[in-house]
């Protein structure tokens, strides 16, 4: 089967994402324009996953537990797991900055749940270099069940190949952006096009199909890692 999806949305968490994408928000603008996979990856934090999770649920929207880590070299990274457990279980085992969040400088960091209420606010910074390299990113997201995927490999900020010199051949899939062309030396890998949204007319722009068994998380990070 085919499945329409994206799976780069940034919520209210990252604090360069518009404080309108809650994941009620998110997951209704992805129903409403017909997404039936999507994943929720802010940057460094899952705090807003279980409830897009949840919202997903009622309305028939696959949402598959992620979030964006940026490496010790300052490369981003999608990681996606099976399900919230897994996803917390490797979250709790990165090293990230204790920096604190200037609002006014980064924007606000906020936790959102299923009932679209505010009920917390993430203080750390979100917007920095955890204390993990990319090849243990890569590892750890494995030992979870998880798949990591080097994210918009055809930009210049915070991408593998601009800032490693390639992307290893370890990795079985490369995520390019929603508005790029792609770019050559990729054949041997799956690759997915994602709209990195960080604000709803975002979402689901570019009409983007993956072929999967089933509409399952699992089978989506089997593809992903070429099992």
């Amino acid at each position: 089967m085919k499945y329409l999806y994206d799976l780069h949305i940034h919520s209210a968490l990252s604090p360069c994402a518009d404080n309108s994408m809650t994941p009620v928000s998110i997951v209704a603008q992805a129903s409403a324009v017909g997404l039936e996979i999507i994943a929720i990856t802010d940057h460094n934090c899952a705090r807003n996953v279980r409830s897009a999770v949840e919202v997903g649920e009622a309305l028939d929207v696959l949402v598959v537990p992620g979030a964006e880590i940026q490496t010790n070299e300052d490369v981003h990274v999608v990681c996606l797991f099976p399900d919230c457990d897994a996803l917390d279980a490797f979250m709790e085992k990165i090293p990230f900055s204790e920096l604190l969040n200037d609002v006014d400088a980064f924007g606000e960091q906020l936790v959102v749940n299923s009932d679209d209420e505010v009920v917390d606010t993430e203080k750390r910074l979100l917007l920095c270099g955890a204390g993990i390299s990319e090849t243990e990113l890569y590892k750890l997201a494995a030992r979870f069940g998880g798949v990591a995927v080097p994210a918009h490999v055809d930009r210049e900020a915070y991408a593998m190949p601009a800032v490693l010199g390639g992307v290893p051949e370890y990795y079985k899939a490369v995520e390019f952006s929603a508005y790029g062309e792609g770019m050559p030396g990729y054949e041997d890998k799956v690759t997915i096009t994602d709209s990195d949204a960080h604000y709803l007319e975002d979402i689901g722009k570019k009409r983007n199909f993956i072929e999967l068994p089933e509409r399952t998380a699992k089978a989506l990070i089997d593809l992903l890692r070429r099992e």
